[in-house]
């Protein structure tokens, strides 16, 4: 078989792992391209799983997520679950607009598990959720876009979710709440 051949079919074995990750809080977010950027990459087509190493910029829309190594895992037709890992000196990070006319919301981690089909993500290690001016950190954050509800946890020694070496601060969580933003979401 030519080079050109085996080229072409492995491009085409790449694609249901390479298809839109129907990542969409705006509504065009879903309908546009999936653009990853990496230093490289490793794919298992028969685990349905592809990683990203260095610098890996994933963009869609107005969706970006930031990471030192990306793992994409899928179902052979969709994306399933993003999975970022910030390095040592850097956490990873993921914003994105969830509502037009709103600004961006805003997360960071040490671990960032992105569940696409159930809008969720999960922020791990030195967790930040940051959103019109109003900020949680935690541990362990998990965000659900659709019900637009979040839950928070401080560093616990015995919770299995937070890996030791992930765990950061005190043991408590931190919110801060902008001025007037209680009394505009209670009505």
């Amino acid at each position: 078989m030519s080079r050109s051949k085996r080229l072409i079919i492995s491009l085409l074995g790449l694609a249901p792992l390479l298809m839109p990750v129907s990542l969409h809080a705006l509504p065009s977010d879903w309908q546009q391209e999936v653009l990853i950027e990496s230093n490289a990459s490793d794919m298992d087509r028969r685990s349905g799983t592809v990683i990203y190493k260095g610098n890996v910029i994933l963009t869609q829309g107005t969706l970006r997520i930031a990471a030192d190594r990306l793992y994409i895992l899928s179902d052979g037709q969709k994306i399933e679950k993003i999975v970022a890992e910030g390095s040592e000196s850097e956490p990873a990070t993921y914003e994105q607009q969830i509502e037009e006319d709103k600004p961006l919301t805003k997360a960071h981690g040490n671990r960032i598990d992105y569940y696409a089909g159930e809008r969720r993500i999960t922020l791990r290690g030195d967790a930040e959720l940051s959103q019109q001016g109003n900020q949680m950190n935690g541990d362990l954050i998990t965000y659900d876009m659709d019900t637009e509800t979040v839950k928070a946890r401080g560093s616990q020694a015995d919770d299995p979710e937070v890996p030791a070496e992930e765990s950061a601060g005190d043991g408590r969580i931190r919110v801060v709440i902008q001025p007037g933003q209680l009394k505009e979401n209670n009505n």
